[in-house]
């Protein structure tokens, strides 16, 4: 893989040395902000925004990626308590709000409009999206993000490239500590009347990553996280006529990562191509999106014996291929009126399997296609200079068919098991209704309440998988997942520097999918077979009635025009409050699923161009498993950095985790024990010319 980082670099170095030489004479000034058309989010365009960072906030952060950066929101989090660097990426799903049981999204993330979340199992590939690609990110809140519909009930991601017809060339570097090296460049030009341009970036990141193993538990098996990713863009725009843009797009990227011991990784391989017209004609706009993505997914599980010392292949999905398809037709009428209406369509199918041995006498074939048709509508009505009433209604025909599931032994060739399942459909309604009211000149109130749906991937309909030795088995009955959701919000900025924003909020969701444990030897003998010694299994199961409720409250204050404060934080209780086919579920909490979380931020601007910042996070202890048996102790980390600008050149230097504190991100059956990140240091410098 390191060999492949070197060839990237080998063509992105000669080409960003043209590109820069032709745009040095050109202005660094800041331009216009992006004009989004058509995108879903209408009325006041901060409404319903859970957080927001500008080209300059992503360049402030430098994240190494974007994770990294979104974790500064308490509402943020991966399933674990890693970042997407060394998590795999199975679990880095989006829990806003911890509203996931699993480590499957209920969150969707869109790139430019266009949907994200793996086609096969609905995590996020974080590494992928380089921040200095993006010209800004939104996390939506479920207020208004039913109107993209399956997928979204706890919210939405945008993450928004740069306008089309603009020069720019970044080159970025860094490296720090576990041998972590990275770089980037983008380079983006268009010809002298604005009507042609072209966007080219690349990026690559090696780390040799750290122990996971507690260090009290190691063996001579373990080995470190190490982890290769690499990628690369391209896009054209064309201005065929005024007003109308014509956008395709393309994009490559590839990863592989050693999970902790020889015999276990995962590698991906990802290809996505895409295809957006836009046009804008005064008051009225409208939006074309189609998009193919495909995947090559591999991951390999072992078993290993009890002082660490050796391990055995368990479980190796040798081949877990995806590909998605999709479009999408959106308008937007804004006549400057009162009303504002947005309306359209769109169309997903993914298909997908897992081709997998089973230690070394069963060989499995597991998969299906999914499809789904949505069509949506949403208005923003300004009832008075006070009070904005937004609105969305969504209808969604669904389709599960050709799931299978084949089992040959590896032995002989003989059949061991032939499943076809019964092809379903069904149709699922999505809406919601927020109201927002100035109730002073300096308090701002709301209320929204809504409703949304989440199917099951393909991936917890048909893939197994194994963590030590805990086995989880897939299960092709699941029933969608049912949101219905309350919110309240207010706003309080009594002067310039201070401004305070606190929300409460409701979920209530019917058939939340979970990791249910097995408890039964012979449901257990049935459905799984055998477990290893020490170990657990469980199965993909819809839990009848959970919640979650919480409260989320953010401070900023400027105490000295060169001083900002800021203070976050989230508190949330979740329950399975309803489980008829597993009642020692009942009353537990979510598995990942802190319910304190809280961040502290500061930052003095010494000079113009030099920064001193530092920050806090304080994470409750949560459990590892849904039994809430294996407790994961709460921690504290303290971040420290400086920044400063030469001429075109921006340098960062920070330290994360200061104090080296143990941050547990998981408990298995077995008593083992994993952590995140140490301590470690990270210098970067970014040039724009």
């Amino acid at each position: 893989m390191i060999s492949r980082f070197a060839h990237i670099l080998k063509v992105l170095l000669p080409t960003t040395a043209w590109m820069l030489v032709h745009a040095s004479a050109q202005s660094v000034n800041q331009l216009p902000p992006l004009t989004v058309l058509a995108d879903r989010q209408i009325g006041e365009e901060s409404a319903g925004l859970l957080s927001e960072w500008n080209r300059e906030d992503l360049r402030q952060a430098a994240p190494r990626t974007l994770d990294e950066l979104l974790a500064k929101e308490p509402s943020f989090s991966l399933y674990r308590r890693q970042s997407s660097i060394a998590a795999n990426p199975t679990s880095a799903g989006v829990s806003l709000r911890n509203t996931g049981a699993t480590a499957a999204s209920r969150t969707l993330v869109l790139a430019n409009g266009i949907p994200q979340n793996d086609p096969f199992g609905g995590w996020v590939y974080w590494a992928r999206y380089d921040p200095v690609t993006l010209d800004s990110v939104r996390i939506v809140s479920a207020a208004r993000s039913a109107v993209w519909g399956n997928q979204s009930p706890a919210g939405v991601i945008q993450m928004n490239g740069y306008p089309a017809f603009e020069n720019r060339h970044t080159v970025r570097v860094g490296g720090g500590s576990q041998g972590t090296i990275g770089g980037s460049t983008v380079n983006q030009m268009t010809n002298e009347d604005k009507t042609l341009a072209v966007l080219c970036s690349a990026f690559g990141l090696h780390t040799d990553g750290y122990f996971a193993v507690d260090s009290s538990q190691r063996g001579s098996i373990d080995r470190k996280l190490e982890t290769d990713v690499a990628g690369a863009d391209l896009k054209f725009a064309w201005l065929a006529a005024p007003g109308l843009t014509v956008e395709p797009m393309f994009a490559w990227y590839t990863e592989e990562r050693n999970n902790g011991t020889p015999l276990a990784g995962n590698s991906t391989d990802a290809m996505d191509f895409g295809l957006r017209v836009s046009s804008i004609d005064g008051d009225f706009s409208w939006q074309a999106l189609a998009w193919q993505q495909r995947r090559e997914f591999e991951s390999t599980f072992s078993s290993v014996n009890a002082d660490r010392t050796s391990e055995t292949l368990a479980l190796n999905q040798y081949d877990v291929p995806a590909m998605g398809t999709g479009g999408a037709f959106t308008t937007l009428w804004d006549p400057g009126g009162p009303w504002t209406l947005g309306s359209g369509v769109d169309m997903k199918w993914v298909s997908g399997e897992t081709n997998e041995d089973v230690g070394t006498f069963r060989r499995r074939q597991a998969g299906g296609e999914q499809a789904l048709v949505g069509i949506f509508s949403s208005g923003s009505y300004q009832l008075d200079q006070k009070t904005r009433i937004d609105g969305s209604a969504r209808f969604d025909w669904w389709q599960l068919n050709d799931s299978r599931r084949n089992e040959i032994s590896l032995k002989n060739g003989a059949s061991l098991r032939n499943d076809v399942i019964d092809d379903r459909d069904g149709v699922e309604p999505s809406g919601s209704i927020e109201m927002t009211h100035e109730i002073q000149e300096d308090w701002l109130g709301s209320l929204s309440a809504g409703t949304a749906f989440r199917l099951p991937t393909l991936n917890e309909l048909h893939r197994p998988f194994r963590v030590r030795n805990d086995i989880v088995e897939s299960n092709p009955n699941l029933d969608a997942e049912r949101f219905y959701s309350i919110a309240a919000g207010i706003q309080w900025e009594p002067t310039e520097i201070l401004q305070v924003n606190l929300s409460v909020y409701q979920h209530w969701i019917s058939n939340a999918i979970a990791n249910v444990p097995l408890t039964d030897p012979a449901q257990v003998k049935e459905i799984i077979g055998i477990v290893p010694k020490g170990g657990s299994g469980s199965q993909r199961q819809n839990v009848e009635q959970a919640q979650v409720r919480g409260m989320e409250a953010k401070v900023q204050w400027l105490p000295h025009d060169s001083v900002t404060l800021g203070f976050s934080g989230l508190w949330s209780h979740t329950e399975f409050t309803e489980s008829p086919n597993q009642p020692l579920l009942d009353g537990k909490p979510f598995p990942q699923a802190p319910d304190i979380r809280l961040i502290a931020s500061s930052e003095w601007q010494v000079t113009e161009k030099f920064s001193v910042f530092a920050g806090s996070e304080f994470g409750a202890s949560q459990y590892d498993d849904a039994l809430a048996t294996r407790s994961l102790e709460n921690f504290t980390t303290v971040r420290i950095g400086i920044t400063w600008e030469v001429e075109r050149a921006f340098y960062q230097v920070r330290i994360e985790n200061l104090f080296d504190e143990d941050v547990q991100t998981g408990l298995s059956s077995d008593g083992i024990r994993t952590a995140g990140s140490p301590r470690s240091l990270w210098v970067g410098v970014e040039w724009l010319f």
